[in-house]
């Protein structure tokens, strides 16, 4: 009974209060915020369904053939199974916790000289580690100028 005597005059006091709704309004609209930008803005970048900058980014890299792990001509593809593991294992290597090797990826990629090549390596990297190649490199090549110079090494071919 005491509680809620005690509730009945907090309630009387901030219906009172003009500033109450304010500060009502603004966690809330907080609160929705926070829900948004934190957790399905996310979700929906994670899907691809919202065209955030990552997923933008990789949709660029996958339009390129080279990417596909399907792709590659055994005709045309001019390393070897042992080399293409070998470069996807860099790759792997590159990415790092706090600083990544951008060099090692460009290098993998200079080497691979063309699309065959690349898909090849795209397809050991798939097969070994379980995740896309261009969502691998994409997660760690977030400049600008890096992804350009990723874009210009892949017209290279």
């Amino acid at each position: 009974m005491v509680g809620a005597i005690a509730g009945a005059k907090a309630a009387e006091g901030l219906a009172k209060n003009k500033a109450t709704p304010y500060v009502i309004g603004g966690v809330v609209l907080l609160g929705l915020g926070l829900t948004y930008f934190g957790v399905v803005r996310p979700v929906l970048c994670a899907t691809g369904i919202a065209d955030c900058k990552k997923g933008k980014k990789m949709r660029d890299i996958m339009n390129y053939k080279g990417f596909d792990p399907n792709y590659s001509r055994s005709s045309k593809v001019s390393i070897s199974h042992d080399r293409a593991k070998k470069l996807a294992k860099q790759i792997k290597d590159a990415g790092g916790v706090f600083n990544d090797d951008e060099g090692g990826f460009y290098s993998v990629l200079e080497e691979a000289g063309s699309a065959d090549n690349l898909s090849l390596i795209a397809r050991m990297f798939t097969a070994k580690y379980k995740k896309s190649l261009a969502e691998y490199i994409t997660y760690y090549l977030d400049d600008k100028g890096e992804m350009e110079r990723i874009k210009d090494i892949i017209n290279s071919y």
